[in-house]
């Protein structure tokens, strides 16, 4: 004890220096996180990158137990083909990005494939079977000329995505990712980042607790976030074809509706009786699988 109290002047003041070191350190990682967690009031809001839109951070939607999404582990988008290299570190930098989950066709992603990122392993988990159709403005102007009713197809492709074997496969691959990333942000795409992104999100958040209505929310945000794109394919329609109805056409199916997610998840009451249902005798997801993933994603 009469060692300790015999301490120099010098040593007092690198003490201080170093418990000042230690404390500063601590109140950065403290305002670091804070900065985080300020995230929380505002789900949903765009990730700001260059190449990409509709890139959505789900930190911060509330469960109905009183939880909440933790920040910068979930991230929806629209295709990656021209993120640039800003994008690239802003995403691994920031949001610590891990693992890339690709709901496209082989046609789509022959097409535009995802940039390579190092130490980020990317899944192709194609959501949907490939007919060899392109997503492009230009086919889809020719495509709408032969659809009777263009709400209609994206009701039935919702549909599909609970009856179809193929797609209840691909979305029981994504939720294996999901459970298995420890740490960092695990990012799925499609094209657009609205329908099977939209859905494979939906039941993210429905997995994890979020109410029905923040889940629409959500969902609908794609028409926010995609409006200038929107736009421009309907224009273009309108140039192509001279045909109002063609461009409403071309509207509806750049669009995401109510209609359109509502009819995925009646098929899913109508099938399986409950989303709880769904994912246990669809998916294939235990209790356990559910408990995991509200521990690994909620705070």
């Amino acid at each position: 004890m009469k060692k300790w109290m015999k301490v120099t002047g010098i040593s007092v003041v690198s003490a201080s220096l170093l418990l000042a070191g230690c404390q500063a350190e601590e109140n950065a990682k403290a305002d670091s996180k804070n900065a985080i967690l300020e995230e929380k009031v505002v789900p949903g809001k765009q990730i700001a990158l260059e190449g990409a839109i509709n890139v959505r951070d789900l930190g911060g939607y509330k469960t109905e137990d009183g939880k909440t999404i933790k920040p910068h582990r979930l991230i929806r988008s629209a295709e990656l083909y021209t993120i640039t290299g800003n994008d690239i570190a802003k995403l691994k930098k920031t949001y610590q990005l891990k693992q890339i989950v690709d709901f496209r066709t082989d046609s789509e992603v022959d097409k535009k494939p995802d940039p390579p990122i190092q130490n980020v392993k990317n899944t192709h988990d194609s959501v949907m079977k490939d007919n060899g159709a392109s997503t492009s403005t230009e086919d889809l102007i020719k495509s709408l000329s032969k659809m009777d009713n263009p709400e209609s197809f994206l009701i039935e492709a919702n549909k599909s995505f609970v009856t179809d074997e193929n797609s209840r496969k691909a979305y029981k691959k994504f939720f294996d990712i999901l459970l298995e990333n420890k740490e960092g942000a695990v990012l799925w795409h499609c094209t657009a980042g609205k329908d099977r992104a939209g859905f494979g999100t939906a039941l993210v958040l429905s997995a994890l607790g979020v109410p029905k209505d923040k889940v629409m929310e959500d969902y609908l945000l794609s028409n926010k976030y995609r409006a200038d794109e929107n736009e421009k394919a309907v224009q273009a329609v309108l140039a192509e074809t001279k045909n109002q109805q063609a461009a409403d056409g071309m509207k509806a199916v750049m669009e995401v509706r109510e209609s359109y997610l509502n009819a995925a998840f009646d098929e899913i009451d109508k099938k399986y009786g409950s989303l709880d249902a769904f994912l246990k005798e669809g998916l294939g997801l235990t209790k356990s699988d559910i408990n995991k993933l509200k521990s690994m994603y909620l705070i």
